[in-house]
């Protein structure tokens, strides 16, 4: 399915054995998936593929600045089936698959029962606390059961009730211990990140800021100056098919070419973008090499 041009490695797989670090698959928490079973079908399908490892890192906005709407979020898509039949799995009864939806629907329920019951219920959309965001992992993990290895982190933003965090040392980082993922608005940086990305250095931390192809207001001279100051860059790596939009693709490009990346994940916030998209992905044989660079670097944190 994730073939390059014809100039790569013909047939090449960049999935197989990787680690994806950025996704929003933890059902329920901020404007990425909704259902565990979406969630868990989209997980199946990138097994397929090869993966092997994933970060779940939802939104960590803080108060301030969750404002994420569930209704006002395009694009639902819901598929039941994690693995479409081939001849080679065999005949499948009717009764297995009732039995399937039935056990999925059940866990399903318990799944949002248990975040109704949960001591942290009236944190909001987005802005949920980093133990809320691990109790819902544990619920989440509970039900799965698929061979991708699951970790959790968060995506932060960057504001004052971030920087706090930082200060209390409250962070959900990479398994180093040292790697912590942040971003931005699209359109403005806040006006203290320069303190907040030096206070995550003093404090023993490595920031890897999330997407920056996607930052309006970043220019050239940032995207050197943050590189050079040791601050290192994760590709969303759709926005090489230009999923985002044209002036995204160029910066991504030209971000790649110029190895200012060091890290890349997918962003999945739904499970019709790796159906829709991942087919007509394409790549020049250097830039797939580049690519396979990044996937390399995120089984190192």
């Amino acid at each position: 399915m994730f073939w390059f041009k014809k100039k790569s490695k013909k047939g090449l797989k960049f999935l197989e054995g990787a680690t994806d670090i950025h996704c929003h698959l933890l059902a329920g928490v901020d404007d990425g998936f909704e259902t565990l079973s979406d969630s868990y079908e989209l997980l199946a399908q990138q097994q397929n593929a090869g993966l092997k490892r994933v970060y779940l890192t939802p939104h960590s906005m803080g108060l301030e600045g969750a404002v994420v709407d569930r209704e006002t979020r395009p694009h639902h898509h819901h598929h039941h089936s994690a693995k479409p039949q081939t001849e080679a799995d065999g005949d499948i009864e009717d009764n297995e698959l009732v039995s399937s939806a039935v056990l999925m629907a059940k866990n399903e329920a318990s799944y949002e029962e248990s975040a109704k019951a949960s001591q942290y219920a009236s944190e909001p959309l987005g802005g949920y606390s980093n133990a809320h965001l691990k109790e819902r992992f544990e619920e989440y993990r509970k039900y799965y059961t698929g061979g991708v290895e699951l970790r959790l982190a968060a995506e932060y933003m960057m504001n004052k009730e971030f920087l706090a965090k930082v200060q209390q040392k409250d962070l959900l980082t990479y398994a180093d211990g040292t790697h912590v993922l942040v971003e931005t608005s699209y359109f403005a940086p806040p006006v203290d990140m320069t303190d907040i990305l030096y206070s995550l250095a003093v404090s023993g931390y490595k920031p890897i800021i999330a997407h920056p192809e996607r930052y309006h207001y970043m220019t050239k001279a940032d995207y050197r100056r943050l590189k050079s100051t040791g601050y290192e860059f994760q590709l969303n790596y759709l926005s090489l098919t230009g999923y985002y939009g044209e002036d995204a693709y160029e910066r991504a490009i030209d971000l790649l070419d110029n190895g200012l990346y060091s890290f890349t994940g997918s962003d999945y916030h739904r499970i019709s973008t790796f159906y829709h998209l991942m087919p007509h992905f394409k790549l020049s044989a250097k830039r797939a090499d580049k690519l396979l660079k990044l996937f390399e670097n995120n089984g190192t944190i």
